[in-house]
């Protein structure tokens, strides 16, 4: 249910600088679209994209590059789920303690249900800034012999 997919896409190097790579991504072939889906169509302008330098480069190499993709039902259920699930915790305790010192017990359990949903939606943002920095993968180069150069694959 929570897998995780690796794209491969094609490019070519078109800048090196230091240790940063610039390289153009090649159109994509449905293949690699459907697995991913990260992405909207795009016109036909270039996607460029900066990755890690990897020794023996050099400009206008043809490259494969690989990413990680996150399935998105974890997002779904922390967004949407848990602060439903929330509100219902929420509006039991508030109908049925009365930790708020309010003596009617609709109001009791509106503003208990709102304070749960309130604090489930503050937890699922910390939740998500704490994990972002561990599960975000940049791309990666891993086959860089595909070919010798952009004019060997065009010429």
């Amino acid at each position: 249910m929570f897998r995780q997919t690796k794209v491969k896409e094609t490019g070519i190097i078109t800048n090196i600088n230091g240790n940063k790579t610039t390289i153009e991504l090649l159109k994509q072939t449905t293949e690699n679209c459907k697995s991913c889906s990260g992405c909207v169509e795009v016109n036909s302008s270039s996607q460029y994209i900066e990755v890690e330098t990897v020794p023996g480069l050099k400009e206008g190499q043809l490259v494969v590059t690989q990413k990680t993709i996150h399935s998105p039902y974890k997002s779904i259920i922390l967004v949407f789920v848990f602060p439903l699930i929330s509100l219902l915790i929420g509006s039991y305790i508030g109908q049925n303690y009365n930790i708020f010192h309010i003596t009617s017990k609709d109001i009791r359990v509106i503003v208990s249900g709102f304070i749960f949903f309130i604090a489930s939606l503050i937890i699922a943002s910390v939740y998500d800034r704490l994990t972002k920095s561990k599960t975000t993968t940049s791309q990666k180069i891993i086959f860089d012999n595909l070919h010798n150069s952009y004019d060997t694959v065009f010429k």
